[in-house]
């Protein structure tokens, strides 16, 4: 067996107990008092010190993200106790978290202080990064059992993709235009088998890293499904409501 395809098999971490478990995290712009977006990321997370809130390329978002749980009541009502918890800290800063789907064209492009980010922003354009910062989304993670069920589900989705999209579209298309601008390589394509999906990863330039593969649906490195197409919304029974047609669709529906 080829010791550089069994690496890459070895990257992504599945658990059975975790299978059909579902995780979310949501981006979230800091604004201040004007409404426009600012780059505290580093100052609100050291205040507000829980490892459920955690940053993004873009200095002026943070993220937070929820236990992976069967139960969808369960993660909505983390997602409230995260908005919560959030709300009191900004205040405590002077400013505010904003659900927005696109900031403005001239909102700082400062980059959070993390290695890889401060490589990637080496490699790519200013437009590129301003796209890549001025967009924030819901991802949904769906845990699978191993390499074969991750295929399987994930297969059973990508044909949904444009579906998926338009449910959780808020921007008019403008969200999606800014981040197919930023990642390229942004649709997703069926796989045959495991062996197909490492060729792809080759191809594709993210075998050593699967967090560089860019699909609006992916096979993710925490033994999940990852689903990127969503925007973003106040309203965290808008999430279920994605979850649960995620759901149906796994179940042939």
């Amino acid at each position: 067996m080829d010791p550089d395809y069994e690496a890459f098999i070895a990257k992504f971490l599945f658990r059975e107990d975790l299978a059909r478990h579902i995780g979310i995290e949501r981006e979230h712009f800091l604004v201040d008092q004007y409404g426009k977006e600012i780059p505290r990321a580093k100052e609100f997370l050291e205040m507000i010190s829980d490892p459920r809130w955690t940053y993004e390329l873009s200095a002026c978002q943070v993220e937070d993200r929820t236990i992976p749980r069967r139960d969808i009541n369960a993660v909505m009502y983390e997602c409230l106790e995260n908005d919560n918890n959030a709300h009191h800290v900004a205040e405590r800063l002077g400013i505010a978290l904003a659900n927005r789907e696109v900031a403005r064209a001239s909102m700082p492009l400062d980059v959070y202080p993390d290695p890889r980010y401060e490589n990637i922003v080496r490699t790519i354009s200013h437009e590129r990064l301003s796209a890549a910062c001025r967009v924030t989304g819901t991802h949904i993670h769906v845990g699978v059992r191993d390499m074969e069920d991750a295929i399987a589900t994930y297969n059973a989705l990508v044909p949904h993709g444009e579906e998926l999209c338009a449910l959780g579209n808020h921007s008019d298309g403008e969200r999606l235009r800014l981040y197919k601008a930023m990642a390229t390589d942004w649709k997703p394509s069926c796989y045959r088998n495991a062996a197909h999906f490492y060729a792809v990863a080759c191809a594709r330039g993210f075998a050593e890293d699967p967090r560089n593969c860019w699909n609006l649906i992916r096979i993710s490195r925490h033994g999940t499904i990852e689903l990127r197409m969503f925007g973003v919304t106040d309203y965290v029974g808008e999430v279920a409501m994605w979850v649960q047609r995620i759901l149906s669709i796994l179940k042939g529906g």
